[in-house]
């Protein structure tokens, strides 16, 4: 293979990367999990400049960049995955971040996305065992039990940290997930967000 060929080979999977990238942005909403702090997620993206910090002073290295495989934009920016690893809400990365892009809250101003219970997979729910380890775990007691003694999520008071998500004794994925699909970020005076 002559070097101009070579050139054209390697642009041209360089491109095929770019453009999965480009696609892959347009048909998928991100949908990750940021520290808590973090500023709107166009805005976060465009302001984080990956340097780091943030996951360096993580107790629990909870935060992890995003990979390439994820999307393009998003690459090497801090999330949460809460199942393997949840926020201890030290507050932390608002305090050390450069840019802004995590911007130190109050603990009361936190919301990085809400839990839900599946039902069709809560050991309390589905097959009524005497187990509460969401609840008991709960850093800010947004889950109780209802009525029937079945375990409840409030909506209003869960900030999103994955505690519950992260100890849920469900094998594989767990019967409570945090979410930030189709909820905006809380505005806050100054224009921040969490």
């Amino acid at each position: 293979m002559k070097r101009r060929e070579f050139l054209k080979f390697i642009f041209g999977v360089g491109g095929c990367f770019i453009f999965t990238g480009f696609r892959f942005k347009l048909t998928e909403k991100s949908n990750f999990i940021r520290p808590p702090g973090a500023i709107e997620e166009d805005d976060f993206i465009y302001k984080c400049i990956r340097c780091g910090e943030c996951l360096k002073v993580c107790p629990v290295s909870c935060l992890r960049p995003v990979p390439l495989n994820k999307g393009i934009f998003e690459f090497g920016t801090p999330h949460i995955i809460p199942r393997e690893k949840a926020c201890l809400l030290c507050l932390n990365c608002g305090k050390i971040c450069p840019t802004g892009a995590i911007q130190k809250v109050k603990i009361e101003e936190v919301k990085m996305g809400t839990a839900k219970i599946n039902i069709n997979k809560c050991l309390v729910w589905k097959e009524n065992k005497d187990c509460f380890v969401c609840m008991e775990v709960c850093p800010v007691a947004a889950i109780y039990k209802n009525e029937n003694e079945k375990p409840v999520v409030n909506p209003e008071i869960c900030v999103g940290c994955g505690q519950c998500e992260q100890n849920c004794p469900v094998y594989g994925e767990g019967a409570i997930k945090v979410f930030i699909k189709g909820e905006k970020r809380k505005k806050l005076k100054g224009g921040r967000h969490v």
